[in-house]
């Protein structure tokens, strides 16, 4: 557990870190630009985990609030490709194992059959995402569909019902009402 001033120095970090990230990426996409190649490229943004900054009095990853779980995904298409519009968002319940069928996708590359990810140029959509982390006495699992989500703990076999569109921020499990 953090204290207040920890937590406000965390959140103070993790936005600075942001901050240098997007000072990284505008560096990126300047070359790119200035070497004339950013009409052909594909840019792909996103991350492995997020982080729960103290909400929840938690902080750090592996748990699969929405903090650490919902991560970000951005893809920027090349010059003329309507694949996926402009400005779009997509709620579409997505892995990171997609990202890779994707890409070889919008760049023409056959995808290999032993490939489990959906590419998301098809509009396909999954009903489910099942999520699984750790081992042992910290494992946790979820199901997650388009307006739930339900976490387990095996130790302690302890279960959390979240409805998403009502209550974006988990603040309620629901697990126990009828």
């Amino acid at each position: 557990h953090l204290s207040a001033h920890e937590q406000k120095r965390a959140k103070q970090a993790f936005y600075a870190l942001c901050t240098h990230i997007d000072h990284q990426i505008r560096l990126i996409i300047g070359t790119l630009r200035e070497e004339g190649l950013i009409d052909e490229t594909i840019i792909c943004f996103t991350s492995d985990h997020g982080d729960m900054l103290g909400n929840h009095g938690l902080c750090r990853k592996s748990i699969f609030y929405q903090d650490s779980a919902n991560i970000p995904l951005i893809i920027v298409p090349p010059a003329g490709d309507e694949t996926f519009g402009y400005n779009r968002v997509d709620h579409r319940l997505v892995e990171l194992r997609d990202v890779m069928p994707t890409l070889l996708d919008m760049a023409g590359i056959e995808i290999p059959e032993t490939v489990e990810g959906i590419p998301l140029t098809r509009g396909e959509e999954r009903d489910l995402l099942y999520g699984e982390c750790r081992e042992g006495a910290n494992a946790t699992r979820m199901v997650r569909d388009p307006r739930h989500k339900l976490i387990y703990y095996p130790v302690g076999n302890r279960v959390q019902l979240f409805d998403l569109a009502e209550d974006p921020h988990e603040l309620r499990d629901v697990s126990e009402e009828s």
